[in-house]
């Protein structure tokens, strides 16, 4: 757990800051242009004022030309200088974000499967997302509107003081005054915006949903339920959407008001100059001028001061995925092997989710090189949970696993992934297409090999079938397939690098019987000389193993062949008389350990 001292605003944004001095190329350069286009804005008032006073009221036309041409020359330096200062920036700013978000990408993947077990997915997506397209906004627009609102103030103020002081006064009130006006707004929108956009989300959220699974709503005949919801959360867009309304419509002039009450005062007090002779005209317009400038800057510093903090908080929370991950999956000083033969040893293992809640005690299992054993139990025995463990997805609480006699926290995950394979009850098949998601299992892997694969998994022919073969897109997790194609496409996924050990976790448990009977027997040559762990509630997969295993409770209560646990009319017996009977019966396993 890090500090909140950490974390502090002063700290995040200094660190934040730190990605940005990394480029000096790109930020000195548009940090002076920012400086330059101020310059060029403050200066065009001091022009004008010359133009009146110099040309205009003595009517040397020369003159008017000549202060014409310095005019138009600062305001086309301005806008190139504006230009390039803001791509530079802008630039800056994705170069920025690109590194935070290959960071914290880099962190997530880093990071074991129990930590998925304690966050939630969408708020990982949307620092990745939203929280970095917020840096971007303030990277890109808000740090070059107040840098070049700052200077511009700054240089305006200098420029005005230098022609009357009792006009500056004015001016210098009504720049206070905007900026609290206008900060104020800004305090108040601002979490009127943020509900709207978290609404947006939500609305999406639940139309994704909804069309989705549009067939589980119209199964279960929950459509007015689920229209419920969304109208409710569209509610919630629309008032927050008219309060915003309300509120842009009650503050959103008031700048405007504060500069024509300004404006106003700089007439009469200007006016009372002119006729006492103290000021000229053009001094009169320059201010008038440099209140019509200002009013823009000053509008957006409300917003930005409020920016600031939100970058603050969106930088936090990208902060905390990049720093709360190990450096590596591996351990330190990683073992790389060159072969392994598949003997698996399960030593007093013990694992659970949740503090003194174990799911799995005391485990021992010795596999020899090529023997397949089935994992039989009732439901949260943890017979999944022990094939998860064996691929190293979790770390054991206590005991320890061993293949070939190293223990696998030793070993590194090269070495792993590349000797054994894990396919899930459910398969997550991408939306890319066949090939690729093949390819996930070898991404070197020729085109010979990706078919050789899908041959042996049984799935060549049907993918020879498709207009696209082997480049046929799929949709979001694999919704286009079967479930028998999803299962066979993984398991080419997993055999395309010839692992020593196979994991299977219940694949025949969500298809219908005669393509579970197809994929049993096209098991038989995948699982040949391979050592495998099947678990499975299914009988049919006893006929493919040398030994099963009966979980209880996270306890081992029974061993032996098919044959041998059935004449011993325990507790196999009584799950096997049950499957077949295909009946709801539990068998009573309160006492198994």
């Amino acid at each position: 757990m890090y500090t909140n001292e950490r974390y502090s605003g002063i700290r995040v944004f200094w660190r934040l800051l730190s990605y940005v001095v990394h480029r000096p190329l790109l930020l000195l350069p548009s940090i002076l242009f920012i400086i330059l286009m101020a310059a060029m804005s403050s200066i065009v008032p001091v022009l004008v004022k010359q133009a009146i006073d110099d040309a205009v009221i003595i009517g040397d036309w020369h003159a008017s030309i000549f202060y014409g041409s310095l005019i138009l020359t600062a305001v086309g330096l301005g806008g190139l200088a504006s230009f390039i200062g803001r791509y530079m920036l802008a630039k800056l700013a994705q170069d920025t974000v690109y590194n935070l978000r290959v960071e914290a990408f880099q962190s997530l993947m880093r990071q074991p499967l129990a930590y998925y077990n304690r966050v939630f997915t969408g708020q990982l997506i949307s620092r990745l997302t939203n929280d970095t397209e917020r840096i971007i906004g303030f990277l890109a627009f808000r740090l070059r509107m107040l840098i070049y609102s700052i200077i511009l103030i700054i240089m305006s103020i200098y420029y005005m003081y230098g022609m009357s002081l009792a006009l500056t006064l004015v001016a210098f009130v009504t720049i206070i005054a905007t900026i609290f006006v206008n900060s104020i707004y800004a305090r108040r929108v601002r979490p009127l915006f943020d509900k709207v956009r978290h609404q947006t989300g939500m609305l999406a959220s639940i139309a994704s949903g909804a069309i989705s699974g549009v067939k589980t709503v119209k199964g279960l005949t929950i459509e007015n339920i689920v229209m419920d919801k969304f109208k409710d959360e569209n509610l919630e867009y629309y008032d927050a959407s008219v309060e915003a309304t309300r509120l842009t419509a009650l503050y959103g002039d008031s700048s405007l008001l504060i500069l024509a009450i300004a404006m106003t005062g700089i007439l009469y007090f200007g006016g009372q100059g002119i006729l006492r002779g103290v000021i000229t005209i053009g001094i009169l317009v320059a201010f008038l001028t440099y209140m019509v400038t200002l009013n823009w800057p000053l509008y957006a510093l409300g917003f930005i001061l409020g920016d600031i903090e939100r970058a603050i908080s969106a930088a936090k929370r990208i902060f905390e995925v990049i720093d709360n991950s190990p450096d590596s999956l591996d351990p330190p000083n990683a073992i790389e092997l060159e072969d392994l033969s598949g003997d698996i040893l399960v030593e007093d293992l013990y694992f659970s989710y949740e503090k003194d809640k174990p799911i799995l005690k005391g485990i021992n299992i010795s596999i020899k090189e090529g023997e397949k054993i089935l994992i039989v139990g009732p439901p949260g025995s943890g017979k999944s949970t022990l094939l998860k463990l064996i691929a190293r997805l979790y770390e054991p609480d206590r005991g320890r696993i061993l293949i070939d006699g190293w223990d696998i926290n030793r070993l590194s995950s090269k070495t792993l992934r590349r000797y054994i394979a894990y396919v899930p009850q459910e398969p997550f098949i991408f939306s890319r297409s066949i090939k690729e998601n093949i390819l996930l299992g070898k991404p070197d892997a020729s085109m010979e090999e990706i078919i050789n694969a899908a041959k042996i998994a049984k799935i060549h022919s049907t993918v020879e079938k498709l207009p696209m073969g082997y480049d046929t897109l799929l949709g979001e997790k694999g919704i286009t397939l079967s479930g028998g194609q999803r299962q066979r496409i993984a398991l080419a996924r997993a055999i395309i690098s010839n692992p020593k050990i196979l994991l299977l976790d219940d694949p025949v448990s969500n298809l219908d019987a005669e393509t579970e009977e197809a994929l049993i027997n096209d098991l038989e040559k995948i699982l040949k000389d391979r050592t495998v762990i099947v678990v499975s509630q299914r009988p049919s997969m006893a006929r493919l193993v040398d030994r099963i295993i009966v979980l209880v409770d996270g306890c081992i209560v029974e061993e032996g062949r098919h044959e041998a646990l059935l004449r011993k009319r325990g507790i196999y017996y009584r799950l096997y008389v049950s499957w077949v009977k295909r009946s709801g019966g539990g068998v009573d396993t309160k006492s198994a350990c």
